[in-house]
């Protein structure tokens, strides 16, 4: 799936068509720093301390500490998928509650 076509279902899921561009951006820029923040804590789970170490320090090169990561985990792409579905079902059903 491109990344085109998950963040227009995204913006569908959860009912966000009728926002304007700007804040719809801006959501999908705020869901997908959760994403990486929740892929990040996943992967560093199972890393050596040094390993973790050096993830820490590239903590404001996100490129940089993705392609550190995928070089020490596996399946780093199916965490990704896995972490933003999830995301994205949490989110929907969040948007379902009730408003009080």
């Amino acid at each position: 799936m491109d990344q085109f076509d998950l963040k227009e279902n995204i913006i569908v899921q959860l009912g966000l068509q009728a926002l304007p561009e700007a804040e719809r951006l801006e959501f999908l820029e705020k869901m997908t720093d959760i994403v990486i923040k929740r892929v990040m804590l996943r992967l560093m789970e199972n890393l050596p301390e040094e390993d973790v170490a050096e993830a820490n320090g590239l903590a404001d090169a996100p490129d940089e500490l993705i392609a550190f990561l995928a070089g020490k985990v596996d399946d780093v792409a199916l965490i990704f998928e896995e972490e933003t579905e999830a995301t994205k079902k949490e989110m929907a059903a969040a948007a379902e509650l009730p408003k009080e």
